[in-house]
């Protein structure tokens, strides 16, 4: 505005000079404002960009942080099929587990495999703990008969040969267990409540196995999932079975101290009243020859030394 004033007043100047400089100024400013507004824009939108990408990277940092703790908590960090076969994936992991552990856990029908991995492998436990199921009752067996009569290896089987194998089972797996009493002291409870789940936990992991899901009544080895020990199902499932296990009936813990003696008079409590010391033997011999496959699988598959 000075500058038009002073040009006004200065009469040396012609009228259209003073247009002409009017309108050079007046362009010189225009494209002066144009270009400092392109800069500052552009200065201006790169700030904008610049905090807009600090803020998502902090709430992505945020969400990714909180995705991975609700995968801890609730996803397994591994998950196995159902299958015919052994699976060579998760004995390894299983064998690798129970060779980091102290203490060790099973509820299940028979455990009729714990006693071949406790004998293979690499590391002694302080202490295993094992519920089956109480072969007096017989709602129990029948229920879990129901489940097995489904799978392939027993078409063909009547119910009550189903049920009558398991009650065998038990016994088998009781001997053989007994006779893990120098890997480590053997726990042993009963239970007349069936359920759909089999559990092992171990120090560091818990494996959920499922009985009744589609895949695994089409199979021999039920589909499982693995959960590491901070999730929630680790710690749901390790104080229930721990509690379970306190108020099991007929528990009884066995060490190195006690003697086949022991053993007769705790299968005999258990329904098993024809069972001596031939018969202990008996079981002992049919073990061996039951779990060779297993073992043999176990060296084939990498999963012990």
């Amino acid at each position: 505005m000075l500058t038009l004033i002073l040009l006004y007043l200065d009469r040396s100047v012609p009228v259209k000079d003073k247009l002409t400089q009017i309108g050079t100024g007046l362009a010189a400013s225009i494209i002066f404002a144009v270009i400092y507004t392109i800069f500052a824009n552009r200065e201006f939108s790169e700030l904008i960009k610049a905090e807009i990408t600090e803020q998502l990277s902090d709430h992505m940092s945020k969400i990714l942080h909180d995705i991975k703790q609700l995968n801890e908590l609730f996803l397994p960090t591994d998950q196995y099929p159902a299958t015919r076969e052994f699976n060579p994936r998760f004995n390894r992991d299983i064998m690798s587990d129970m060779s980091h552990s102290s203490n060790y856990f099973f509820r299940g029908t028979s455990a009729k495999y714990v006693p071949g991995r406790l004998r293979k492998s690499d590391h002694h436990l302080d202490l295993a703990q094992v519920r089956l199921l109480d072969p007096r009752d017989r709602s129990a067996i029948e229920a879990r008969a129901a489940d097995r009569r489904r799978r392939p290896e027993h078409d063909g089987k009547a119910f009550a040969e189903i049920a009558q194998e398991m009650r065998n089972e038990i016994l088998l797996a009781l001997v053989a267990l007994f006779d893990c009493r120098e890997q480590c002291d053997i726990e042993i409870g009963f239970s007349t409540a069936t359920s759909p789940v089999r559990i092992e936990i171990f120090d560091r992991a818990i494996y959920t196995s499922l009985y009744r899901s589609t895949e695994s009544l089409r199979n021999t080895h039920p589909e499982t999932a693995r959960f590491a020990r901070d999730s929630q199902p680790y710690l749901i499932f390790k104080d229930e079975c721990r509690r379970q296990m306190q108020l099991a009936i007929s528990r009884r813990r066995f060490t190195t101290r006690d003697t086949d003696s022991d053993l007769i008079d705790f299968a005999s409590s258990l329904g098993f009243t024809d069972v001596g010391q031939t018969e202990i033997d008996d079981e002992r011999t049919k073990y061996r020859a039951f779990i060779a496959p297993f073992i043999s699988a176990l060296a084939t598959m990498g999963a012990i030394g």
